[in-house]
């Protein structure tokens, strides 16, 4: 049952301002040039079409979750660190490919360089040495290297954990939506029931000043006392504060709803959807939402990924102690001159290509203990994963047993609702008989407003534990 639609006060009128503006335009349009009357009448017509679409359209609650997801800034963060993840995935790729760097050198000797001679190359005794400065002035050195990795154990194991940390951070996206999606929910809730709340405050405003007027006019009448007028008049002022509270209630839940969804605090929100009960719709068994949460809680779906991820470090740390063998190439070119006459110098060229092997002997027990380590760190995984299942079959049971008490207690106050109705009415009718006293009227007002509140809170009680349910077994859509 729907507990009334979203009223017309939230809506936005048209600027009156702009209207008055265009109307102003129209009227020395008209009395000028006819190519000024149609100018005027465009402008006119285009300040109103940008008010119009300045009006705050109404949002249901499954468009204020899809706009969450799209503005969310935790959310996008989440994205972001998932892009960031692929990143890495790309990066782990490259470490199975070559490697191929350039450099190149330019130097200016003031003093060429030296090289050392055995003295009968200079005609010098055996047991000396002669330095002899040999190339030119300018020298230029260029070369191009490769090297391509041909077993590195490590490789194929930093590919796939950063495949799976890639989806894993899908996982950890997919548990800040989740938040996200609970927390819009819950403060588009907040915002209706304060709604609510200030109308029936309202309402019972209503039936306080009537009964204020009914009573001044007894007391004209010499039926009634002062002390019952009195007794209403402050009946009536005392509901105002409560009003006043609830109408700032009203745009502080929706600046949180605003910011909840990613919105500018100061963004205007107007809400289409009402508080109400669906007493068709079948609630969830326990054993059918734990199943449910089993097969959708990304957390599960997050910490299995990071067992998965913990082997694969297992299997990195342990390559560190493994033989590493690669393919290395080099190409040279090099010329010296004593001038830069690019076009008359040689360019001898060298080159090579190897073999290059890396075998560790011993690094203190590092590779060991970094071994441990990273076992140590998959049974701490495998223990959280116990964990939270657990915690997701409490928050289940939890969940489903506050939906079932909520829904009995909406079902007890819609019978409850009727009856104070009911009962006020025949009492007013009665006190305005001169049959009831204005304590009894007072008692059945008041009476009759708790009650409404109970239903009200009771209905807001189960969509809230309806959102709790949803969030336990995984669901990430308003049903």
């Amino acid at each position: 049952m729907e507990y009334g639609p979203a009223p017309d006060r939230n809506r936005h009128p048209i600027n009156i301002r702009l209207f008055k503006s265009f109307l102003i335009m129209q009227f020395f349009a008209f009395l000028g040039a006819p190519a000024s009357r149609w100018y005027a009448l465009l402008a006119g017509l285009l300040a109103l079409s940008i008010t119009a679409a300045a009006q705050t359209k109404p949002l249901t609650i499954n468009e204020a979750v899809a706009l969450a997801r799209e503005k969310n800034r935790d959310l996008q963060i989440a994205n972001l660190a998932v892009a960031k993840a692929s990143q890495h995935t790309r990066e782990a790729r490259g470490a199975a490919l070559p490697t191929v760097s350039g450099f190149g050198q330019y130097a200016y000797n003031f003093q060429r360089p030296v090289s050392f001679l055995p003295g009968s190359f200079a005609g010098l005794a055996d047991n000396q040495i002669a330095t002899l400065r040999v190339g030119g002035d300018q020298t230029f050195v260029g070369s191009v290297g490769v090297y391509q990795p041909l077993f590195q154990a490590g490789v194929k194991s930093g590919i796939r954990a950063a495949g799976i940390d890639e989806v894993r951070s899908t996982a950890d996206a997919a548990v800040t939506a989740s938040n996200v999606v609970t927390a819009v929910r819950k403060a588009y809730l907040n915002v209706l029931i304060t709604d609510e709340q200030l109308r029936l405050q309202q309402q019972s405003l209503g039936r306080n000043v009537q009964a204020l007027h009914d009573a001044r006019s007894l007391l004209l009448q010499g039926r009634a006392s002062r002390v019952d007028t009195l007794r209403a008049y402050v009946n009536v002022e005392n509901l105002r504060p409560e009003i006043l509270r609830l109408s700032n209630g009203i745009g502080i839940a929706k600046t949180i709803l605003a910011t909840t969804i990613g919105l500018d605090a100061d963004h205007p929100l107007t809400l289409q959807d009402s508080l109400h009960f669906d007493a068709k719709s079948q609630p969830l068994t326990t054993e059918q939402a734990y199943a449910l949460a089993l097969e959708n809680r990304a957390e599960l779906r997050q910490l299995k990924l990071t067992e998965e991820l913990n082997q694969e470090q297992i299997r990195q740390a342990a390559a560190a102690g493994r033989p590493q063998l690669a393919a290395t190439g080099l190409v040279q070119t090099q010329a010296q001159a004593y001038n830069l006459r690019l076009g008359d110098y040689q360019w001898p060229v060298s080159s090579y290509l190897g073999v290059q092997v890396a075998v560790p002997l011993y690094s203190g027990g590092r590779v060991l203990a970094r071994v441990a380590q990273a076992r140590i760190t998959r049974q701490q995984t495998e223990r959280g994963l116990a964990n939270q299942q657990e915690l997701i079959r409490a928050e289940v049971l939890t969940s489903v047993s506050s939906v079932q008490e909520a829904r009995r207690r909406v079902e007890t106050q819609q019978q409850t609702v009727g009856a104070a109705a009911l009962g006020y009415r025949i009492t007013r009718d009665r006190w305005r008989a001169g049959m009831a006293s204005r304590l009894d009227l007072t008692d059945a007002e008041l009476a009759l407003t708790r009650t409404k509140l109970g239903y009200l809170q009771a209905v807001y009680d189960y969509q809230t534990a309806t959102i709790d349910l949803d969030r336990a077994v995984g669901r990430t859509t308003p049903q």
